[in-house]
């Protein structure tokens, strides 16, 4: 046996350090002397104490390593937690490097003299909004302005009306990424409050839609005056910002007017610009996504709400929404398996809408022989799928579904074998925070 001093040299680690392992129960001595104190090792236990040096390299901490040395895990349940921390230093060392980039950005700003006074592009978290809006398509970016005015005037009307206050700013939205002066999508509204969740009902009164406008994980930020110089300037350099930092945008851009009465009466817009770093983009996309999982999945049944349109308003989530508060009122469907929650996408050859689809927002049941009042039933053959996992916020949904049929399917050397799909909401789902996580299945065959 060795003292403790002779092992520290063989070793090459500090007497302090072993006492520190000892104290912390990762590498307890061989022996302890109960005369004098003296603690002796034996050269056995030089392979633990490389493994716990090892992890610590892969920067796992003492109390990490000393629950992975105390469950004594499989060699494939290590070879997960290796694949997490991997993943994590992943994100450490991105988040970092887009740190560097923008304050290299920030530097070269400085020395080219740009205003210094001008405001700075700020990455924030925006929660889920309860908002009272009208959308429509104008014909040309020159009715933009006096449109705008006319509908928040009509919005606040209905809304005092209906003695609801709403808490401010008014918004504007622009549903096109693209720069346009023809042809404009824009929804225009006002904020009522923070919205309760992310599925409260949607009311439709006269041209009004009450309605979630959904928050997002991030969000490129920046404050200017209203003036339209100012505006356009401000959203060539978010757009800028954004190519530059390593981002992508995945939502329409936001105008948030914040307005102050006199003695001021001074107006100040926000606008903001959804994002998420394109390497977390594309990195899943490429790795994950280019090969999901191809399973056979047996003849399933569910029970749901009916949707029936082209999600223009975000009917599906208030569907959800409407479909959890039944099946809390009537104490949850008879039958249903309680293994997911599941949303059926079904394309109708005779649709007689271009666009539009049915989505049936339900549970798997293992039998029906009661269907709640509204409630449908669907049934599912036995399918092969490709399964997809989405990880993230919900604005970027669309990205994800854009991939699957626009890159992978056509690549693939699959079809469609039915104009369907679903998605399928198990406990990994957490309500679309950054590490929430749905599937997506695709009923496929040989093409």
């Amino acid at each position: 046996m060795l003292k403790i001093g002779e092992f520290s040299k063989i070793a090459q680690i500090s007497i302090k350090a072993l006492r520190h392992y000892d104290q912390m129960g990762l590498l307890k001595p061989a022996h302890i002397d109960r005369f004098n104190g003296y603690r002796y090792y034996n050269l056995s236990q030089l392979l633990t104490l490389n493994r716990i040096l090892a992890l610590k390299d892969l920067d796992f901490s003492l109390e990490q390593i000393k629950e992975l040395l105390d469950l004594d895990l499989s060699d494939r349940a290590m070879q997960n937690m290796l694949k997490n921390k991997a993943a994590e230093l992943r994100k450490r060392i991105n988040d970092e490097q887009a740190r560097l980039l923008r304050l290299e950005n920030r530097l070269q700003a400085a020395r080219d003299a740009i205003n210094p006074n001008a405001s700075p592009v700020v990455v924030k978290q925006v929660p889920d909004l309860l908002i009272a809006t009208i959308r429509e398509t104008l014909t040309s970016v020159d009715d933009l302005a006096g449109w705008q005015n006319e509908q928040i005037g009509k919005i606040h009307q209905e809304l005092k009306r209906l003695g609801r206050t709403p808490t401010g700013p008014d918004l504007l939205i622009y549903h096109q990424d693209d720069y346009r002066e023809v042809d404009l999508d824009v929804e225009v509204g006002t904020i009522i409050r923070q919205a309760r969740n992310n599925t409260e009902k949607r009311e439709v009164i006269g041209e009004t839609h009450i309605h979630t406008l959904f928050g997002v994980n991030q969000a490129a930020s920046m404050i200017t005056s209203a003036s339209q110089g100012s505006l356009s300037e401000t959203y060539a350099k978010l757009a800028y910002w954004t190519q530059v930092n390593g981002f992508r945008a995945i939502g329409p851009w936001r105008e948030f007017t914040y307005k102050q009465d006199e003695p001021l009466s001074i107006q100040v817009v926000e606008v903001q610009r959804p994002i998420m770093k394109a390497i977390e983009f594309y990195y899943p996309l490429e790795v994950n996504k280019m090969e999901p999982k191809i399973i056979t999945r047996p003849a399933f049944t569910i029970v749901g709400l009916r949707y029936f349109g082209k999600n223009e308003h975000q009917e599906i989530s208030e569907l959800w929404g409407e479909f959890n508060h039944r099946a809390e009122e009537i104490g949850g469907i008879p039958h249903e398996t309680g293994e997911a929650a599941i949303g059926l996408c079904t394309t109708p050859e005779d649709a007689g809408e271009e666009g539009a689809f049915e989505y049936v927002a339900g549970v798997p049941v293992s039998k029906v022989d009661q269907v709640p009042e509204d409630f449908v039933v669907r049934q599912m053959p036995e399918y092969t799928y490709a399964v997809f996992a989405h990880k993230g916020d919900l604005p970027s949904l669309g990205n994800t579904y854009e991939y699957i049929y626009e890159t992978w399917l056509p690549q693939s050397g699959y079809q469609l074998a039915a104009p369907i799909d679903f998605e399928y909401y198990d406990q990994d789902f957490k309500d679309f925070s950054p590490e929430s996580v749905f599937y997506i299945y695709l009923p496929i065959q040989k093409a």
